[in-house]
This record gives C-alpha cells, sequence and structure tokens, in this order.
C-alpha cells in the first residue's frame, strides 16, 4: 500500500460524497481519517453499499471488505487504506 494509494481512495470517496459531506460542512479537500461517515450522519447502511458500488466503478476492480473490522467499516481513514491495501501496491 502507498500513501499516493490512500489519498486516491480518499480522493474516490469525497467526490462520490461531496455533497453530503458539504452538507455537514466538511470539507472534501482534507478529508480527516477519523472521520466515521455513518456516526456523522453522512451515510446510512443503504448511502454505505452505495459508496462501496460508485468505488468499485471509480477504482474499477471489487471491494473486499472481509476483512475489515465491522468498526471500521464507515471510518474514512480505515476503509481508505484497507481499499489501497488490496487495490496499490508499495
Amino acid at each position: 500500500m502507498t500513501q499516493d494509494g490512500v489519498d486516491h481512495v480518499k480522493s474516490l470517496i469525497a467526490s462520490i460524497l461531496e455533497t453530503r459531506l458539504l452538507a455537514q460542512g466538511i470539507t472534501v479537500t482534507n478529508l480527516p481519517d477519523d472521520l466515521d461517515l455513518r456516526d456523522e450522519g453522512i451515510i446510512d447502511s443503504l448511502g454505505f453499499m452505495q459508496l462501496i458500488l460508485d468505488l468499485e466503478m471509480g477504482l474499477a476492480a471489487q471491494v473486499d471488505l472481509s476483512d475489515l473490522d465491522p468498526q471500521d467499516l464507515t471510518s474514512v481513514g480505515a476503509l481508505a487504506r484497507h481499499i489501497a491495501g488490496s487495490h496499490f501496491s508499495s
């Protein structure tokens, strides 16, 4: 995993959720790693599924979350690192 890969995934998340993030007053240019998308009311369970589908389209690859701790599923940093680790080599 590279930092560029993590930044790329975070950028995709920010662009997918831009309208919702801005509505919550969250800047999309520096998405905090500890931002929990569910706890902040940005996405619900259906919104999470849509986010994953949109990420898969943006990455042109399937996203496997089976190894990610369920508590980290909606945390921007943990999700981005997990996906980058699966899709971007060091």
